[in-house]
């Protein structure tokens, strides 16, 4: 036999390998993951009005507005789970206040969009519907939590009724799509196009150097006597102490999550009147 017929016959080792080597195998995991993909957020929003009767016949400030706004968004913990960041984030925004009359009294409309994102998997699809239910069934409570939170001049909170404005929609957080700014860039195509061509979006590029040298490199040589006016904002100035109030309640109890920050917001806007 020739050596190009020889070469064709596999050579036999003494001692074979007991165990195949799987390394050009790719490996599969078996197990899926135990957190939900945080790729895509889950959101839901609708908007919904309320009506309240109120003395006197007043429309809200925009501080009242806030605390109506954060008495909505608060209710969601009576109903929902994992409710809060990250998990499931809620926002109440007022859009419209407005008076309306039945003939004998009038009433304070208000007009609200809520809207419900959850980013961990969790389904807020239902979680206006039940909003809503809640509050309709517990109308008394929400009242009385009006008029305890600032809300002194609300003499009956009325039912909710929600719309369907958007469904449920997923979106990924970061998106690999262009963007629509990205598109607009792109000049449209015509169907006849011109003889000539346009040189208008090509930037002109000169081949003679300067004969003068740009000096913006170099310090100027008499700097200036005069400070700037303002401040550098590059470094903020911010001031910090610590205080204390004592504030006689009945019954006496600490406050509680909203109404600290219902707390924190008033000495807030106190800033405002000096």
């Amino acid at each position: 036999p020739t050596f190009a017929e020889k070469s064709t016959i596999p050579s036999e080792t003494s001692d074979p390998s007991m165990t195949p080597s799987i390394s050009s195998i790719p490996t599969v995991s078996q197990e899926s993951s135990f957190f939900p993909s945080t790729l895509t957020a889950l959101t839901i929003q609708k908007r919904g009005r309320q009506l309240l009767q109120v003395d006197p016949l007043l429309q809200f400030d925009p501080f009242q507005v806030d605390v109506y706004e954060r008495i909505m968004q608060n209710y969601t913990a009576s109903f929902g789970h994992m409710v809060g960041e990250p998990f499931i984030m809620t926002i109440c925004n007022v859009t419209e206040q407005q008076f309306v009359s039945n003939g004998v009294t009038s009433q304070l409309l208000l007009s609200f969009n809520m809207r419900y994102e959850s980013r961990f998997g969790y389904n807020v699809a239902n979680y206006t519907r039940l909003f809503q239910s809640y509050i309709n069934d517990n109308l008394d409570e929400v009242t009385i939590s009006m008029q305890e939170h600032f809300l002194t001049n609300v003499v009956e909170a009325g039912r909710v009724q929600m719309f369907f404005t958007r469904s449920p929609t997923f979106s990924p957080i970061v998106s690999s799509s262009p963007t629509f700014a990205e598109k607009s860039i792109i000049p449209p195509e015509t169907s006849d196009p011109s003889m000539a061509p346009s040189f208008s979006s090509i930037p002109t590029v000169s081949l003679k150097p300067s004969s003068i040298p740009s000096l913006s490199a170099f310090p100027t040589a008499v700097p200036t006597s005069t400070p700037s006016f303002f401040p550098s904002t590059e470094s903020p100035l911010s001031i910090q102490t610590s205080g204390m109030q004592f504030i006689e309640v009945d019954p006496v109890q600490e406050f509680n999550d909203f109404e600290v920050q219902v707390y924190q917001r008033i000495m807030q806007n106190f800033t405002a009147s000096f």
